[in-house]
C-alpha cells in the first residue's frame, strides 16, 4: 500500500512563509528555498545522512515580508529566478549565481500583489511574469535587458489570489488560469499586447485556490479549484472545452495544492497533493473519472496553515515532498510497492 513517511524535520526560529524546490545548479538535485516572516530568502542543500540534513548555501535578508512568489527562468540564462511580490507593493526579481542570491531588478506595482506566476506565454527562451494586485489589476511582464517591461495590463472585476499555467498538447506556449469570488475560473491568453479571456467555467462557489497539472495522462493540464476552503473540483479538457471530472469535500481547510506526475506508478496516473491547515497532507489520484485518496499523513499536532513543494531533494532520482508548517520544515518520502 502507498504511504507517506517523514524522513527529516527542521525547526526554524522564524515562521516559514513559503517553500520551493528548485534545481539551481543543474545537477538533477533540488535545492530547498524558504522565505521567512522577517524577510529572509534562504537556499539549502539537503543531505539525509548528515546530523543536520539542511546545509545553508546562501541567504538574502532584510526584504519586505512576502505576499506572493513565482519561480522560473525570467532572465533567460537557464537558471530559475525568483519573482517575489512584497508587502511594500513592489515586485523583485532575485537571481542565483555562484552560490549567491541577489536582487536583479525591482518593479513598483502601486498596490499589494496577491498572486505571482512565472510562465511562458510567448514561445521564447525566457519566461514571462503574470502578477495580480488587490485593486483588481492583472499585468504581464517580460524581461528586457536589465528589467521587467510591462507587456499588457488588464483590469478585472475581482482580485485574484492564485494563478497557474495551462499547458495544452501541441501548443508551444502556455495559457493561464485563475479564479475569483464570483464562482468562476477563467482561462486567459496573452496575444497582441493584450490579455484575452478565452473561456470561463462556472464552479458554483468562491474560488480561493487553483492548481494545474497533467494527472490523467492525456498531455493536457487538468484544473483543480478550491471553493469554500474545502470543496475540491477537478476539470479536464474534453473536445476543446473544460468539463467537470469529479468533486470531493476535504476534511479540513485546504492551504496548498500541487498537481503532476511526480512518481511513475503502475497503472500510470498522475498525483494531486493537498496540504491542509491542520498539517494533514493527502495524495489523491484519478481512477476512471473519480478522485481517489492514495495516502495521507499528519505532520504536526497543531497548525493553522501549511505550504508544500515537490522535487528530488536527495538526488535519488525520485521526488520528495517538502511541507512547511509554522516554523517547521518536513521532508516527506512517498513509498509504494508498485513504483515503476
Amino acid at each position: 500500500m502507498p504511504s507517506l513517511d517523514i524522513i527529516s524535520k527542521t525547526t526554524f526560529k522564524e515562521v516559514i512563509t513559503s517553500v520551493e524546490l528548485i534545481d539551481l545548479n543543474g545537477n538533477g538535485k533540488s535545492n530547498v528555498i524558504v522565505t521567512t516572516l522577517n524577510g529572509d530568502v534562504r537556499v539549502y542543500d539537503f543531505n539525509k545522512d548528515e546530523k543536520k540534513p539542511l546545509t545553508e548555501i546562501c541567504r538574502l535578508g532584510d526584504l519586505p515580508p512576502l505576499a506572493a512568489i513565482g519561480v522560473g527562468d525570467v532572465t533567460g540564462d537557464g537558471i530559475p529566478d525568483f519573482v517575489m511580490g512584497g508587502l511594500d507593493n513592489t515586485m523583485r526579481v532575485l537571481v542565483y549565481l555562484d552560490e549567491t542570491i541577489s536582487v536583479k531588478a525591482s518593479t513598483p506595482l502601486g498596490s499589494l500583489p496577491t498572486a505571482v506566476a512565472v510562465l511562458n506565454v510567448l514561445d521564447d527562451e525566457s519566461a514571462e511574469v503574470i502578477v495580480s494586485t488587490n485593486d483588481g489589476s492583472m499585468r504581464c511582464y517580460g524581461w528586457y535587458d536589465v528589467a521587467l517591461d510591462k507587456l499588457a495590463h488588464k483590469v478585472l472585476d475581482r482580485p485574484v489570489f492564485s494563478i497557474w499555467p495551462l499547458r495544452t498538447k501541441g501548443m508551444p506556449y502556455s495559457r493561464f488560469v485563475f479564479g475569483d469570488d464570483t464562482g468562476y475560473f477563467f482561462i486567459y491568453q496573452y496575444a497582441d499586447d493584450r490579455l484575452h479571456e478565452r473561456n470561463r467555467v462556472s464552479v458554483g462557489g468562491e474560488v480561493g485556490l487553483i492548481s494545474t497539472g497533467d494527472v490523467t495522462e492525456d498531455h493536457n493540464s487538468e484544473v483543480m479549484t478550491l471553493s469554500d476552503n474545502r470543496t475540491l473540483t477537478l476539470y479536464g479538457l474534453v473536445k476543446g472545452s473544460m468539463e467537470k471530472i469529479d468533486s470531493i469535500r476535504a476534511p479540513n481547510t485546504v492551504c496548498a495544492i500541487r498537481m503532476g506526475r511526480f512518481w511513475d506508478l503502475e497503472p500510470a496516473r498522475g498525483q494531486i497533493l493537498v496540504s491542509h491547515a491542520n498539517s494533514s497532507l493527502a495524495m489523491l489520484s484519478v481512477v476512471g473519472r473519480q478522485l481517489s485518496e492514495e495516502a495521507v499523513i499528519k505532520t504536526a499536532k497543531k497548525s493553522t496553515e501549511s505550504s508544500i513543494s515537490v522535487g528530488d531533494v536527495d538526488g535519488d532520482s525520485r521526488d520528495e515532498i517538502v511541507q512547511a508548517v509554522g516554523n517547521n520544515l518536513y521532508i516527506i518520502d512517498f513509498k509504494d510497492d508498485y513504483l515503476v
